[in-house]
């Protein structure tokens, strides 16, 4: 579930995970703030060992929404402040990079497996 809890999925039977449904959005809504309220305190800005924090994971590869993305970074941003540091992170195709990234987020990309690099 890419860090959310499972129990997301009993929720609601018309919810779409990582989309703008309302049911969605209410729920991480509220995880987060539980979440990353309780992260903050280890955030590299603050003196502890969380360097990044990573918004999404893929996402080119699920879908292409680009008001989910930036309602997640928004909400990040909310509780750990503009100034941490945040990247997605997808495939390196073209395609999936440019529907996984989010504006003022840093995209990284992964080779999947198998793939050697040497």
């Amino acid at each position: 579930m890419g860090g959310l809890p499972p129990w997301l999925l009993w929720q609601s039977s018309t919810m779409r995970v990582r989309t703008t449904h309302p049911d969605f959005v209410y729920y991480v809504s509220n995880w987060f703030g539980v979440l990353l309220t309780k992260l903050k305190p280890y955030l590299y800005k603050n003196g502890g060992p969380i360097i990044m924090v990573q918004v999404e994971n893929e996402y080119g590869s699920f879908g292409c929404d680009p008001d989910y993305k930036t309602f997640l970074r928004d909400l990040m941003q909310f509780h750990l402040g503009d100034d941490v540091v945040l990247f997605t992170t997808d495939n390196a195709i073209e395609s999936k990079l440019k529907c996984g990234s989010i504006p003022s987020v840093y995209p990284t990309v992964d080779f999947g497996p198998g793939r050697n690099l040497h």
